[in-house]
């Protein structure tokens, strides 16, 4: 009940209250307890014995009954949930209009019911795989209808000229654009998984969706340029046409489902940007820009820490550093609060680093909590850069062996990952002691570093050193 908005809370309240949904007066007065207390934020001091005094006073607790009660409002909230998910679904609902109306042979509501589903057929904005499912459905039982009443020789006429080919079709843009939303989430697992999944005859799915009349359905079009642009990463033709049909018809689709397709295709530029491919340190910040204009990266109106980073790296990656500044003040709100100091902290740390002010970045990185592994690791990252730009090389020095001490010993980093920053940790030493007049041994770093596979903070290594080539 806490995860219920207020207005949603004040619903429930209608919806227990109500004999047609519950009959039993000791549930309403439970709900009342409870809704009370959430709403005085008072919940922590609720126990089994208080609750069950408010609503059976000197009854002896029975723990059962009261198991039972809570068991009971349990089944209440889901009925409530569904009847909210019922409400918001139009199509749905007339089409099940349709189907009572059919059964108990209501033909004088018929017509009524018809002249809605052309209204809501007209306004209907989602065209997700779901609408032509809904279409299907609901032609094919105005098409029952139909025939029912032309088997009773009545004469009844049907606004919509409906057929079996009509049918037909909506029922393949559902299975199609399914089909290969689908294979779009097993392609996006196989990526970060060794998933051993295939989905039976999706070539012949691949291939029917670039038949003109598939592909201009706008689901079909754009999983189908999705699979296109995971199966053949490098044809950047395939991304820049995905973007096309995205600012095209993104808004045919829920919300839900919007989200997984910003999420998709941003993972797709992350995984550019990670292989230093410049062209999409824009592209990522444009794509996170949209999606917090439309809220299509929001999580039930929370972002995660994890993309509150993305997002606020992905401006000062192209020197937006007032959006990004302006981004961490004003979103911090929607960041958990048990996540949210450490998030903006960070954050605002990267941003002083990115503006050279290196004083300010070691401030606000003492104010991070370095309980969390990655907050240490990238803390110390930054650490080591600032103190090596303000000349704090005693400093360094003391970091440098602490941190390679702690890579080390901690467990939750692959072997690999330790390589990359223990490399940091070397490179950077080499750095602190070399002569920037003995020129042939600064190459000689230079072509160590761009050489080596595995460097975190590569690119400041290499700013750094060429800095001493250039004295």
């Amino acid at each position: 009940m806490s995860a219920l908005s207020v207005y949603e809370l004040n619903s429930f309240g209608k919806y227990i209250h109500s004999p047609y949904f519950n009959m039993n007066q000791n549930i309403a007065q439970f709900f009342d307890v409870l809704s009370d207390a959430i709403k005085k934020d008072v919940t922590d001091t609720l126990t089994p014995e208080i609750v069950w005094k408010d609503i059976f006073s000197n009854e002896p607790y029975n723990n059962q009954k009261f198991l039972k009660l809570n068991s009971d409002l349990v089944k209440l909230l889901e009925g409530f949930i569904a009847q909210k998910e019922f409400d918001q679904s139009e199509s749905f609902k007339t089409n099940l209009k349709m189907e009572g109306v059919r059964k108990r042979n209501l033909e004088n509501l018929y017509s009524g019911i018809i002249g809605e589903i052309d209204r809501l057929q007209k306004t209907e904005l989602n065209q997700s795989a779901e609408y032509y499912l809904a279409k299907y459905q609901i032609e094919k039982n105005i098409f029952s209808l139909k025939t029912e009443n032309e088997k009773k020789n009545e004469k009844f006429e049907i606004t919509s000229a409906l057929n079996i080919k009509d049918i037909s079709i909506n029922l393949d843009y559902f299975y199609v654009s399914a089909k290969l939303r689908q294979y779009c989430t097993l392609l996006s697992w196989k990526k970060m998984y060794k998933v051993e999944i295939d989905i039976e005859n999706i070539d012949h799915i691949l291939n029917l969706s670039t038949n003109p009349l598939y592909s201009m359905i706008p689901s079909i079009s754009i999983y189908h340029k999705m699979i296109i642009t995971y199966i053949d990463d490098n044809n950047l033709e395939n991304y820049y046409d995905l973007r096309k049909i995205m600012k095209k018809h993104i808004h045919l689709f829920p919300l839900d489902e919007q989200k997984e397709i910003y999420s998709t295709i941003i993972n797709y530029c992350i995984n550019k940007t990670n292989k230093n491919q410049t062209d999409f340190f824009r592209e990522t910040f444009e794509l996170y820009k949209e999606g917090l204009r439309n809220q299509t990266i929001f999580s039930t109106n929370e972002i995660i820490p994890t993309m509150f980073r993305n997002i606020s790296i992905s401006a000062l990656r192209v020197e937006e550093y007032s959006w990004a500044e302006n981004f961490i003040l004003e979103y911090a709100k929607y960041v958990d609060d048990k996540y949210r100091e450490n998030a903006v902290e960070f954050s605002l740390a990267r941003l002083e680093f990115y503006r050279k002010n290196y004083g300010k970045v070691l401030e606000h990185l003492y104010k991070v909590s370095y309980e969390d592994v990655w907050y240490n690791i990238n803390a110390k990252t930054l650490q080591i850069a600032s103190y090596y730009e303000l000349d704090e090389f005693d400093a360094l020095e003391s970091l440098l062996q602490a941190f390679k001490m702690y890579i080390r010993r901690e467990k939750s980093l692959s072997s690999d990952r330790k390589i990359h920053y223990l490399n940091l940790i070397k490179f950077t030493s080499a750095l602190m002691k070399i002569n920037s007049k003995e020129q042939l041994k600064v190459l000689k770093l230079k072509e160590e570093i761009l050489a080596t596979k595995g460097v975190v903070s590569k690119p400041w290594l290499i700013e750094k050193v060429e800095a001493l080539i250039k004295k």
